[in-house]
């Protein structure tokens, strides 16, 4: 299910609405029971996701690097939470 609404977010930030789903994102994942390091580290990831999205908004149309960048994002994430 992560890796669908990361798909989302990509979609709505080619739509030049990059913030679309951070909020969301942000809310569900960080009060998700994860504390310390891990959280910390979730953050920054949460962050760099924010801006991945504003840079594909600028670019305007979803390349293959990007969905590549999808999935490094979800594979991190997933790592941190599980």
């Amino acid at each position: 299910m992560l890796y669908e609404i990361l798909k989302e977010g990509l979609f709505w930030a080619a739509l030049g609405r990059p913030s679309e789903v951070m909020p969301f994102l942000r809310g569900k994942l960080l009060s998700n029971g994860v504390s310390g390091g891990r959280r910390e580290y979730l953050e920054y990831l949460l962050d760099d996701l924010e801006g991945f999205y504003e840079r594909v908004s600028w670019d305007g149309e979803l390349q293959e690097r990007h969905w590549r960048a999808l999935r490094s994002f979800h594979r991190d994430m997933v790592s941190v939470l599980f």
